[in-house]
Parts: structure tokens; sequence; C-alpha cells
């Protein structure tokens, strides 16, 4: 008779208070012999049900492990953000031509040397173009990823004065960004079209770069930054490279398109209520109160700075 395989002996069956009682002996250092006693089982069953319980636990220490790792990792980075990221988003900005020589950070100054008196709170120093749109930049394009920081530190310090007084920051600055940023956004959708036509495509966006800059520069009462012309090329008199011709000939051409884009931004809507938006930050009132702002966030960042830990969670936490 070809019979089939009579199927494995089934397994007994075991409760949870079963095995956690076998687990609880085993770390009493009882052996299998007294633990299939006392759980009144055969030895062989002992033993599988460790064997598998222990797999188990192994695992959930790892995942766990590695979950702890991952939010000591996220409290790091909050903390890190508060230590520098968001003090260096509020400095006042220097100018390049700092006669100390030596780099600042507005009022956080990594030398012990003056800061430069052209350096105004909330506003990009001036500048070279590209200078002053970088440090425009610095202080209020936030990259993604201090964005969803920002908004995880607010989550898990929202108790923390530190953000009824960055709120007033932002209030008190709202206007010159909003403003600064319409007329960044008129250049890019102002060159968007001439792209091929009038301008390489390799060097659009140092194009917008050094008109945008100039736009900073002009409404804070600076002069425009002249282009220097040599052969197919325009840079600026540092010697940047700011556009590229198609020949010699038309870099002339070049040139005055650009500077009739400066030319007709100044007869836009926000251009006038960028200059006085620029004024008003500029003013010695104005500065003592940013500064009174920026002395409460820092006694409240230096709070946030002694925690090891944060309360609560965000959408962020690994856990």
């Amino acid at each position: 008779m070809t019979g089939k395989k009579s199927p494995g002996k089934p397994r007994p069956r075991i409760t949870d208070q079963q095995i956690s009682d076998m687990m609880r002996l085993q770390r009493q250092g009882k052996s299998i012999s007294a633990i299939a006693r006392a759980i009144k089982c055969n030895r062989q069953t002992v033993r599988v049900y460790l064997k598998e319980r222990q797999a188990d636990v192994l695992a959930d220490e790892a995942r766990k492990q590695v979950l702890i790792e991952a939010l000591r990792g996220h409290f790091q980075e909050l903390a890190k953000l508060a230590t520098a990221s968001l003090k260096m988003r509020l400095d006042a900005s220097p100018s390049e031509g700092s006669e100390s020589g030596y780099p600042t950070t507005g009022l956080f100054v990594r030398f012990p040397v003056p800061i430069s008196s052209a350096g105004r709170l909330g506003l990009p120093g001036p500048g070279a173009a590209n200078y002053t749109v970088s440090e425009w930049g610095r202080m209020y394009e936030l990259p993604e990823r201090d964005k969803n920081l920002i908004q995880a530190l607010r989550e898990h310090t929202k108790d923390s004065d530190l953000w009824v007084h960055w709120d007033s920051w932002r209030k008190e600055v709202t206007d010159y960004e909003t403003l600064s940023r319409q007329l960044g956004l008129w250049v890019h959708t102002k060159t968007e079209p001439e792209r091929w036509q009038k301008i390489d495509p390799e060097y659009l966006d140092k194009v917008r770069w050094w008109l945008y800059g100039n736009i900073l520069l002009k409404t804070s009462g600076a002069d425009y930054e002249e282009l220097v012309g040599s052969g197919r090329d325009l840079t600026t008199p540092a010697g940047d490279l700011v556009a590229r011709a198609e020949d010699s000939a038309r870099r002339q051409a070049l040139q005055e398109y650009l500077d009739g884009i400066l030319k007709e931004a100044e007869q836009q809507a926000q251009w006038k209520a960028l200059e006085s938006a620029t004024a008003q930050l500029k003013d010695a009132e104005k500065q003592k109160k940013l500064n009174d702002i920026i002395d409460k966030i820092n006694f409240a960042l230096l709070d946030i700075e002694l925690m090891h830990a944060f309360p609560g969670h965000c959408q962020f936490c690994p856990v």
C-alpha cells in the first residue's frame, strides 16, 4: 500500500501564560527539565517555544534600538538647528568690504572684531549683486529640510517663548520679505520667455541672480553694479561671468537688454513699496526693536540648547 505519510504530531497547546512562565524560569537560570516539570509539558516543547520567543525578543530589541538611534538623531538635528541655523537666519548681514578683514555673521561674530556698520538686521548687506542676493537667500529662502526641522522644533517646544518672539520677528520683516520675493518672481517670469532668444539657458540662472541682486541693491539706496564687457562675455567687476553672447558683436545688445530689464523693474508697482519697506527696516527705532526681539530669541534658544530630549512628538519623529 502506497499510503500517504502520516501527519506529524501536533504541537501541544501552550497558553501565553505558560510561555511567559517558561521565559521567567529561564531568566532565573532553571534548566529545560526543571522548566518542563513546572509547566507540565515535555522538554522538546519548552525548547521549541523558548527558541521562537527568544528570536522574537531579539528582533524586537533590534527594531527598538534602530528607532532609539533614529530618535536620538532627530533630536540632535533639532538641537543643531536651534544652536546654529536659526541664529544665522536672524543675523545682520555685514558688507563684503568689512574693514576688519575677518568674516562675521552680523550679531554673532566668529572673531572678536567690530561688526560692520553697513549691516542691518533683516536686510542683506551691501556689496556685489551676487553677494547681496546670496545673503537674501540665506535669510529668507530656507531649504525645504530646514522648513521641516523648524516645524518639528516648534511642535516639540510649542510651550517655549521662542515662538512668540519668532512670530514677532516674522511680523516685523514680512513686508520686506514679501515685496522683495515678488520682484524676484517678476525677474523669473520676465526672463523665462527669453531663453534661447536673448539669454543662453546655460547662463539664465546667473543672469537672474545678478538682476535680482541689483534690484535689492537699488531699492536699498545703493547703485547698480555695472557689468564689464570683454569679447563675448559680460562679467561683474570682480570677474564673475554673468552672461555670454553668441559673438562679440551681440554682446552690447545683450548688455542693453539686461539694463532694460532693470529699468522696467523700477516701473513695477512693488518697486516703490519695497524701497519704503527697506527704509523702514533701516530706521534706528525699527533696528532697536528687532535687536530686542533677537535678544529674547537668544535667551529662549539657550533654554532649548540645554535640553537633551524634547517632549511630545511631531510628524517627523521616527517613533
